[in-house]
């Protein structure tokens, strides 16, 4: 996964000094809703031009609109975990790489 910034942004000093990272979406009702979804890996600064203009030219052809000046980071899954709650039960699934 691709993730572009503002050099200004408090969370590239972040990754540069710790590139663990965690991305997680919670539950949309009290219920469960639909369930919640975790990635955790680390973050990779990526300076070469030609895989940042990759990398942009996919963000553009999905309507984005990087500019040149964004920090740009490969964040690499180490594991992934998804809990989706049915009768009240969570149901867990894990993936870790490698």
């Amino acid at each position: 996964m691709f993730v572009y910034m503002e050099p200004t942004s408090p969370k590239v000093q972040d990754l540069r000094r710790d590139p663990r990272y965690a991305l997680h979406c919670g539950v949309e009702d009290h219920d469960g809703g639909a369930g919640e979804f975790l990635v955790r890996g680390r973050a990779f600064e990526i300076t070469d031009t030609t895989i940042r203009e990759e990398a942009f030219e996919q963000a553009r052809a999905a309507g984005r609109h990087p500019l040149e000046r964004y920090i740009l980071f490969e964040l690499r899954v180490a594991e992934a975990s998804a809990t989706l709650y049915e009768d009240d039960k969570p149901k867990r699934t894990k993936w870790k790489s490698g």
